[in-house]
């Protein structure tokens, strides 16, 4: 099992990786590439419509607001919906409180979950995803022309 685990974690972008470290609180949406690690607090949504993109809510780290990403990881306290659109782990300190929705789950003992649970099976015209979210020269060209 740890192995699937850790074969399907290798596959995270090498993309960058912003830390919202503890004592750190950020009020507003949050739109991202890469991976998302959360030691603070977040009052807003966290949506990312990139592939291989990951949240991750460490213990003692908080989100008010729906979380809408490819890979979701709880272990802190989640306030709000969550669509994992590939997978979802829910570690054995986290407190969910909202509907979950997933393609595929693990959930630790001691996970705690105030809401239901909706298996959604991954579709590629749900989520838009893309690969990068580099402007290709085309598009610097066209924007700096006008």
């Amino acid at each position: 099992m740890f192995k699937k685990i850790n074969r399907e974690l290798s596959n995270i972008s090498s993309d960058t990786t912003t830390l919202i470290s503890a004592g750190t609180q950020i009020t507003g949406d949050i739109e991202f590439s890469g991976n998302l690690e959360i030691l603070g607090s977040v009052v807003g949504n966290i949506n990312s419509r990139h592939k291989n993109c990951r949240v991750r809510v460490l213990h003692g780290g908080s989100v008010q607001g729906d979380i809408r990403c490819p890979l979701v990881v709880i272990n802190g306290n989640a306030k709000g919906d969550i669509y994992a659109y590939d997978r979802l782990c829910l570690e054995a300190q986290c407190t969910v409180e909202g509907n979950v929705r997933y393609a595929s789950v693990e959930m630790q003992p001691g996970a705690q979950v105030f809401g239901s649970f909706d298996y959604q099976p991954p579709k590629s015209e749900k989520l838009p995803l893309v690969e990068s979210t580099a402007p290709s020269a085309t598009n610097v060209k066209s924007i700096n022309s006008k």
